[in-house]
Parts: structure tokens; C-alpha cells; sequence
């Protein structure tokens, strides 16, 4: 079980490390925002259209979730590489990632 309090102290220590090895470090994988610091990326994993499970035991968000969730990246894998049209299957995640970045510029 993590708590706020620990995953703080991670970033902070993180954050520190990354401040002094800033030429190779570029951000956080997550899976929500964990800085607002400007300087490092929020990277989320696990996302897929249909954000619920496989198999495999992958739980999925979906790319608007993750995208709400502070996402600066969202990174996916089977959604893309196991569909029929893998071409096709990344302009919908860009698509859908795209939509929501733009509702949420819009509103602000």
C-alpha cells in the first residue's frame, strides 16, 4: 500500500536525483501526475481503448483517463501492436488523446 505521504517522499527524492542528472532524466512513470514541475513528463502506461483488463492481468485506463489523470504521455502497447490496422489503431489513441486535450484547453 502506498500512501501520499510516500510517494511525496519519492518524488522528492526523484525529483533531486533528476535535478542532478538532468541530462538524462526527463520525468516520472506513472500512474497519475506526480509533479507539476515543468521540467520532468508524466508518463502513463497501461492505456487502451477499451480500458479494462486482459488476460495477462494488465488492468487498462482509458486515453481519456489518463490524459485527466496529468498524463504529459500516455503509452500503449497491446492496443496498438495486437490490433488488425496497427497504423489505424495509433491515429485513433493520437485521435482520442487529441479530443481530449482540446476539451480541457477549452474549458480552462
Amino acid at each position: 500500500v502506498v500512501s501520499t505521504q510516500s510517494t511525496e517522499a519519492v518524488v522528492s527524492t526523484q525529483s533531486t536525483g533528476a535535478e542532478e542528472n538532468g541530462d538524462f532524466v526527463s520525468g516520472f512513470i506513472c500512474t497519475a501526475r506526480v509533479t507539476d514541475r515543468e521540467e520532468f513528463l508524466n508518463f502513463v502506461p497501461g492505456v487502451h481503448i477499451s480500458a479494462s483488463g486482459d488476460n495477462l492481468g494488465q488492468q487498462y485506463v482509458s486515453p481519456d483517463a489518463a490524459i485527466r489523470r496529468g498524463a504529459d504521455v500516455v503509452i500503449v502497447g497491446r492496443g496498438i501492436y495486437r490490433s488488425e490496422c496497427p497504423a489505424e489503431a495509433a491515429r485513433e489513441y493520437r485521435d482520442a488523446c487529441r479530443k481530449t486535450f482540446t476539451d480541457i484547453s477549452e474549458k480552462e
